[in-house]
């Protein structure tokens, strides 16, 4: 078996091929400089008699700013997910930290995570490891667990309730009974 390096590529020869176009590089991506040395391979060893058409030339080249600008748009769309996953974090961090000395209301769950009641408490920690949480009186809540952040009060039921309407008053013109 032969082996030939080509630009940092290593491509390997198989007897069991006609022919080689199955070989492929162990770094199977295509750069920009191997494009133009594939370009002017293809110009240095075209036959004379029928060159290239330009029109050719520039269909390749089309393309192939067309795949490095795909390439580009693809590595951006990549980062934007990075960073838009690491502004979540830093945000959630933020209010992870801001809960410590607030007085929060938690929903208390049994061991098959059904609610079970709520607690009250001053949250004292904030454990930032794997799925955040709030320690309330040195036991730890999950951040999903918070129910409500200083004091809310209680909604009452509207129907009790009676709301009494402003007597509307007449304008006065100026004279004593309204009379003109």
């Amino acid at each position: 078996m032969a082996v030939s390096e080509v630009k940092g590529n290593s491509y390997t020869f198989n007897e069991q091929y006609a022919t080689q176009t199955e070989a492929v590089p162990d770094n199977s991506e295509m750069s920009m400089d191997d494009f133009w040395q594939l370009m002017a391979a293809q110009l240095q060893y075209q036959d004379m008699t029928n060159p290239m058409s330009n029109s050719e030339m520039m269909n390749q080249m089309t393309q192939m700013a067309t795949m490095n600008a795909m390439t580009q748009v693809s590595n951006a769309i990549a980062n934007f997910g990075v960073v838009t996953n690491n502004l979540s974090q830093v945000t959630l961090t933020t209010y992870s930290t801001g809960m410590i000395g607030r007085e929060v209301t938690v929903a208390t769950v049994d061991n098959t995570g059904k609610v079970n009641g709520e607690l009250k408490g001053v949250v004292t920690g904030v454990d930032l490891t794997g799925g955040q949480s709030i320690y309330i009186d040195g036991k730890k809540y999950s951040l999903s667990q918070i129910m409500s952040v200083g004091e809310v009060p209680k909604k009452e039921d509207d129907t009790t309730q009676e709301t009494e309407k402003p007597d509307t008053e007449t304008p006065e013109t100026g004279t004593e009974g309204g009379e003109s």
